[in-house]
């Protein structure tokens, strides 16, 4: 499988957090989880990665990893500063 970087990179609650940066890591994480995880969630997620061949079947696989990630509350989503300063948005004038 080629390495590619996972950009933005995904943060990971684990103890010590876990930074994933580039899909080879990626595959060492998944890895483990699929040792201490029940279920093909994980075993399907680390085909996708085996899979990838491109850039793109390999920004697919992380895509999928995001999302197992955040449906079992592992990943740390980043703030942004995009956001409204403190509670503007939070009560409009009709």
């Amino acid at each position: 499988m080629p390495d590619f970087p996972i950009d933005p990179e995904l943060r990971i609650r684990t103890s010590p957090p876990v930074v994933l940066r580039r899909t080879t890591e990626a595959v060492g994480f998944i890895r483990k989880m699929t040792l201490s995880r029940p279920g093909h969630a994980w075993r399907d997620v680390l085909q996708s990665f085996e899979a990838a061949r491109d850039e793109w079947s390999a920004m697919e696989a992380v895509v999928h990893l995001e999302l197992l990630l955040e449906a079992e509350g592992l990943l740390i989503e980043e703030r942004t500063a995009r956001g409204s300063p403190s509670g503007q948005d939070r009560f409009r004038a009709a």
